[in-house]
């Protein structure tokens, strides 16, 4: 009687090609996780450390998507071996490297000679402060962007900055390191791939970029603000007349990053009690719905602001009446 062959389940080439992709950076000594199939989204837990349950995975301590990235191969093959086709996410602060996240815009910026990228600008920050940028691993983006990846240098511990905030290079330029991901080269969303732009090793941080990078102290905090109930009921209120109002003015390059933040401050009197989520939800959507075009800035890129900026907001309450004090420091840990 004649034997019958067992069939061999084919895997899924995409996911194979995906996968090779982790298993190149994870060479390479980069650290990798899941991300959400055509997304930038992490694919594994992102609750906070200060949220987590210590149950399941994290039974023996948090772990989100920056602990839970690894290098092992056996990992790799569990987690890119059938549906779904995860994208590849780079974990920066474990891999210890600060990647340069360089955006486009269709707005010239006047103050930067009419730039419309972020690689413009940065050239420009390299002839004022008479630095060099010497050639690294990058990547291009589907939005015709650019990641410069740089090694950071023995002895910094740098955190991710935003357009448009302290701390940051300028305009069009956000860098991730501890607490960021990079989305890795071989993943691909909706508008295109990412592709290798510069192959080669990683070098390390500028020392001009990492002086611009390294935070100053943080400046004494104020003294503590009391209000009786009445006072402080019209100082919310213009609070949220002030904050909704920037999002309406946000310059092009900054829209999104002002949204996040301008959520996440008044994501802190949510928390505090002192105003309703959804209203505050409701009028951050209309102050940014002039903003909203479907390809650069769409309706689900502003409501993932609004969403997230809120809830990391409501993690630090602020309170505003006769008995507790307000803080100044609205955005010293507001990291999306």
């Amino acid at each position: 009687m004649p034997r019958t062959r067992r069939r061999s389940r084919r895997q899924d080439p995409e996911v194979v090609r995906l996968r090779g992709a982790a298993l190149d950076a994870a060479a390479a000594g980069l650290f990798v996780f899941p991300v959400k199939p055509g997304e930038k989204l992490p694919a594994v837990p992102r609750h906070a450390a200060r949220h987590c349950r210590q149950r399941g995975i994290c039974a023996d301590g948090h772990q989100g998507w920056e602990q839970r990235a690894t290098r092992d191969r056996a990992q790799i093959y569990a987690w890119w071996s059938g549906q779904p086709r995860f994208n590849v996410g780079i974990a920066c602060g474990p891999s210890g490297i600060v990647v340069i996240d360089l955006d486009t815009s269709t707005d010239p910026l006047p103050d930067w000679g009419g730039a419309t990228t972020g690689r413009e600008v940065l050239d420009q920050l390299a002839a004022r402060h008479s630095g060099e940028l010497t050639d690294t691993y990058s990547t291009r983006t589907p939005t015709h962007g650019e990641h410069l990846y740089y090694r950071m240098p023995a002895g910094l511990e740098l955190h991710n900055t935003t357009q448009g905030l302290s701390g940051s290079l300028g305009p069009l330029i956000d860098t991730r390191a501890w607490g960021g991901m990079a989305v890795g080269a071989g993943s691909v969303r909706p508008e295109g791939a990412y592709i290798v732009a510069e192959h080669g090793q990683i070098t390390e941080l500028p020392d001009w970029l990492a002086t611009l990078l390294t935070p100053a102290p943080p400046p004494q905090r104020p003294a503590a603000v009391a209000l009786p109930t009445r006072r402080a009921n019209a100082y919310v209120a213009a609070i949220l007349r002030d904050e909704v109002g920037q999002v309406a003015a946000a310059q092009a390059g900054s829209r999104q990053s002002t949204l996040y933040f301008t959520a996440y401050r008044l994501g802190r009197l949510v928390g505090g009690g002192e105003l309703e989520a959804d209203h505050v939800a409701a009028l951050l959507r209309e102050a940014a719905a002039g903003h909203i075009r479907d390809d650069a800035f769409g309706p689900d890129q502003a409501n993932d602001a609004i969403a997230r900026g809120l809830h990391k907001g409501a993690e630090d309450p602020r309170y505003i009446d006769e008995h507790t004090s307000t803080r100044d420091d609205d955005t010293a840990d507001a990291g999306p």
